[in-house]
């Protein structure tokens, strides 16, 4: 029985102690007979329950709760492993077992300020010397920043299916790759990369070919709403993806046809911005209850746009960009569903029509446009100083209809358009991992 404090089901403290032992993932479904993407689920159930982010920090909890035992005095000495900083977790004896003198903490420490000065020093001065440039791009645009580095971005193993206006999402450690207008048309594919192994997958195809889509997962389940059908027309429909049984089912149409719509999920509903509705491009804000299937008007943005991004931080939704037929807006707007106001915030240096936005952590990427204009850098917006930086791109004059999601340190950006439909998968890493030996 497990004590009455512990939140974790038989299953997933099978999976705590397995991972407290140093094993990968691959490792766990093979010792528990299970797939590697459902051990990566119980994985972000763990996170979820005990509210940590890292294997490292799941583990620690668990000892430090009693769930997960520690060799005592006399038992088989802990190697001399080094540990990594949100890196997969060390073993318990490695980490917990050793005491460390107080000079070597003091050396710790100072490596540790060192490293964080390497890594942010050069974003700090080149943020001041933003502040004192006179070209306006200039001010926005830190040349010296740490983001403008060109080998953060690899290229990954390529998406089997090119096309553009998909959706693309995170869920369990994998990147789902939905819908979209392919070589062939609009499609209901789905093809599902691991970055652990850099492959892709196919699972069951969607019930309706749609392009122009987006989609979010709440609780374990992928909600995607309308689109565009073969003759290009926007749907109403609504369905739902389960990843761990490969299924479809359909939910509460949408209260009228909308694609490249913007798309975030917020304490556990959908808010779906603007969009093409048949008759032009749209202006409005649903929200939609997953427990009671049912949409709700919320009113209307002040822009009527379409292929426009949007995001969740804390407790508001970004709403970036957009294109209505002539222009590609630069605008950035915070949401706030609870009043229903919305916050202007500094633009993007360039208008994005068709872009893909992604939070990582507490900022937000916004890759990829150009509708009308010319694609030469992608931006990272920082809320709390309300300022946009420079981010190099792999893909320059044009690059609309893309998705992306994040798994961490990487921001995956996958298809879209340039001439064609692509298939590329370009992976930019967004956070670095510190590493500090640790020696007896």
């Amino acid at each position: 029985m497990l004590d009455e404090q512990n939140p974790l089901s038989e299953r997933e403290m099978d999976i705590v102690r397995l991972v407290a032992t140093g094993a990968t993932n691959q490792q766990i479904a093979r010792e528990l007979v299970i797939s590697v993407n459902t051990v990566k689920v119980h994985l972000r159930n763990i996170y979820a329950k005990l509210e940590v982010s890292s294997r490292t920090e799941a583990t620690m909890v668990a000892v430090r709760q009693g769930w997960v035992g520690v060799p005592r005095e006399g038992d088989e000495a802990a190697p001399e492993d080094a540990e990594e900083i949100t890196g997969p977790a060390a073993r318990p004896d490695v980490t917990l077992l050793r005491p460390v003198s107080l000079a070597k903490r003091i050396s710790l420490a100072v490596a540790l300020m060192v490293a964080v000065a390497i890594l942010f020093l050069p974003q700090v001065l080149g943020g001041r010397a933003n502040d004192r440039a006179t070209d306006p791009i200039g001010r926005v645009f830190p040349t010296t920043s740490a983001a403008s580095s060109p080998d953060r971005w690899r290229t990954r193993a390529q998406m089997p299916t090119p096309r553009t206006g998909l959706a693309v999402l995170e869920y369990g450690g994998l990147i789902y790759a939905i819908g979209g207008v392919g070589n062939d048309g609009v499609t209901a594919r789905v093809e599902i990369y691991d970055p652990e192994i850099d492959s892709w997958a196919t699972g069951r195809p969607k019930l309706t070919a749609a392009g122009f889509v987006s989609a979010a997962v709440i609780d374990g389940k992928i909600y995607v709403p309308g689109g565009t059908g073969s003759g290009q027309e926007p749907l109403d429909v609504l369905e739902i993806y389960d990843p761990e049984r490969d299924r479809w089912e359909a939910g509460a149409s949408l209260p009228k046809p909308l694609a490249a719509y913007g798309l975030a999920e917020l304490e556990g509903s959908l808010y779906l911005f603007g969009g093409l509705n048949g008759e032009g491009y749209g202006d409005s804000i649903l929200r939609y209850d997953p427990e009671a299937d049912e949409w709700e008007d919320l009113g209307s943005m002040e822009q009527a746009r379409a292929f426009l991004g949007a995001a969740s931080l804390g407790n508001r939704i970004y709403v970036v960009g957009g294109y209505d037929g002539e222009t590609e807006f630069n605008t950035t707007e915070a949401y706030d569903p609870v009043t229903g106001t919305w916050t202007p915030l500094t633009p993007m240096a360039m208008g994005r029509g068709g872009l893909a936005l992604v939070a990582v952590r507490d900022n937000l990427y916004a890759l990829g446009g150009g509708m009308e204009s010319y694609l030469a850098f992608n931006e990272l917006y920082r809320p709390r100083q309300n300022v946009w930086t420079q981010v190099e791109t792999p893909v320059t004059e044009q690059w609309r209809g893309l998705g992306a999601a994040f798994v961490s340190p990487y921001v995956h950006a996958i298809g879209g358009w340039k001439d064609a439909n692509l298939s590329v998968n370009e992976a930019y890493q967004a956070l670095y991992r510190i590493q500090i030996p640790v020696t007896p």
